[in-house]
């Protein structure tokens, strides 16, 4: 073994050694998983990025509201490749449209439980209420692995587990944003999913490409091949849960 495999593998040992166990609970009140579509190279994006970045100031985040922000990468041929943004990002906008929840594929483009929100262009900007009672979603992170669970229903669902990362900085050089400092929240840096029933156990990513002041997660549960949010669960992590390379 080399002398950087024997590195890495230590490193991750002192991780794990230090880790606690975290658990992440809905209520049983529907919370709201609000999806941005984002492109650093949309110059009509950065207002909307600042407007998620204000949850962070919210006292109903998490329990009420969960902001995502998917970087889209078809408007990269502007001059500026968006670091965050992967053709997979952009097929699951299109896939809104196709299932019937958004009107057009554009950005910055804005759903709320699968279902397109325009509230962003109007100056109230009020969001919508849950009323829905489905259930209560939990979120157990133990070491590498993510456990997903929901008891409220035997049927198959889709489990998801999104890595969001905080207060990344980045300065464009070009495109439509040329010149400016960007500054994310809430920007999915992983995405994974897994069918099951009543729980799913998910493995946490290595995240090499960026290097966020701190890491969220966030889990829902949808029916089977459906965007639509049944329940949804989320909040920080503390440092080292998520390993950096």
């Amino acid at each position: 073994m080399t002398r950087i495999k024997t590195y890495l593998l230590l490193l991750l040992i002192s991780f794990e050694a230090f880790t606690q166990p975290i658990t992440l609970t809905s209520t049983h009140v529907q919370t709201l998983l609000i999806e941005l579509y984002s492109s650093e190279g949309c110059s009509s994006c950065p207002p909307a990025d600042h407007f998620i970045s204000q949850f962070k100031e919210s006292d109903d985040l998490w329990a009420k509201y969960i902001p995502m922000v998917f970087h889209v990468d078809y408007w990269d041929y502007l001059g500026w490749t968006d670091v965050f943004a992967t053709a997979v990002f952009s097929d699951r906008q299109r896939m809104h449209k196709r299932q019937g929840n958004l009107s057009s594929v554009y950005t910055p483009g804005f759903v709320i439980n699968g279902v397109e929100w325009t509230g962003f262009f109007s100056l109230l900007r009020s969001l919508p209420e849950s009323v829905d009672k489905p259930g209560v979603l939990t979120l157990t992170i133990d070491r590498h692995l993510a456990r997903l669970s929901f008891v409220k229903r035997s049927t198959e669902m889709d489990f998801h587990l999104a890595i969001l990362g905080m207060n990344i900085n980045t300065e464009v050089k070009s495109g439509e944003n040329a010149g400016h400092q960007l500054t994310h929240d809430f920007v999915v840096l992983n995405h994974q999913t897994q069918r099951g029933k009543q729980s799913a156990t998910l493995t946490l990513p290595l995240i090499t490409k960026y290097n966020p002041e701190q890491f969220a997660a966030v889990a829902w549960i949808t029916e089977p091949d459906s965007l639509k949010p049944l329940q949804a669960v989320g909040g920080y992590l503390p440092p080292n849960t998520i390993k950096v390379l």
